[in-house]
């Protein structure tokens, strides 16, 4: 299992955590297409080996831990790219993004070749009650592979066939794949769960990160309108400080033209 690292708060941290994740999702693909393998093994004989089935159930029990993995590492990102600065959150948003993205690829992948191998499996089981029962109708077929107690279906239909032996050996198989079917099914309700809670994930943590943008925006915004208020408050207070010097100036100067004129009129004419 890989190891998770508990403290992804600074960059660092956060780059090897993301290099990790991608590891682990390259490992679930892996895993992916082994499973298709083996899926494509069983399908492709009469009575399916049982170390074959193992291996199967195995494989797919580990990518299923290795996806909750993922899923919850995803989180512990998103979640810690809320107490960021706006800086280191501008570099972590868009490798976050990419990470998410490409998990939520593979979860639809996997989706996808299961869907198609339970699509395999009906057809298989589908020419196997044919075998049981030759004149069954489309309807009944469906029936009989959809219904739980599909087995008793093909059951009642073997003990009204005429051509025993190859119907045993059909109902066998058919039991055997409806199972199989049953746990693909299971499986793909799993990944459809993961992809939802994906999905509430992107839109709560998209609006939220928008909202901590948007503040630091206006953060920044305030601080500039802030500093344009303080050069305008000082441009101000020169041009103040330069109209009392101008008035200094000039009441100087009155007083001196005053005084110049007293002197000659009233002093020196004494």
């Amino acid at each position: 299992m890989t190891q998770v690292n508990s403290d992804i708060s600074n960059l660092n941290a956060f780059f090897q955590e993301v290099s990790s994740i991608s590891d682990v999702i390259r490992q679930i693909k892996d895993n992916i297409n082994r499973v298709d393998e083996l899926h494509s093994r069983s399908l492709g004989v009469i009575n399916e080996d049982e170390a074959n089935k193992r291996q199967l159930d195995s494989i797919v029990s580990e990518t299923r831990q290795l996806l909750v993995q993922v899923k919850d590492r995803i989180k512990k990102i998103e979640v810690s790219n809320l107490k960021v600065n706006p800086g280191d959150l501008t570099v972590r948003k868009p490798q976050t993004a990419n990470l998410r993205q490409k998990f939520m690829d593979t979860l639809q992948e996997y989706q996808k070749v299961e869907f198609q191998n339970r699509q395999k499996y009906r057809d298989r089981m589908e020419r196997q009650y044919k075998i049981v029962k030759p004149s069954a109708s489309q309807e009944e077929i469906d029936e009989a592979l959809d219904n739980d107690d599909g087995g008793q279906i093909f059951a009642q239909s073997l003990m009204n066939s005429t051509r025993y032996g190859a119907a045993k050996d059909a109902l066998q198989e058919v039991q055997k794949r409806h199972d199989d079917i049953k746990k693909i099914e299971r499986t793909i309700e799993e990944l459809a769960n993961l992809f939802q809670e994906m999905q509430i994930l992107v839109e709560a943590q998209d609006t939220t990160v928008t909202q901590i943008e948007e503040h630091a925006t206006q953060v920044q915004t305030n601080m500039e309108q802030g500093v344009v208020h303080v050069e305008k408050a000082l441009e101000s207070a020169k041009a103040a400080r330069r109209k009392k010097w101008y008035c200094l100036f000039i009441t100087i100067v009155l007083l001196a033209v005053v005084a110049a004129l007293v002197y000659y009129f009233f002093i020196r004419k004494k």
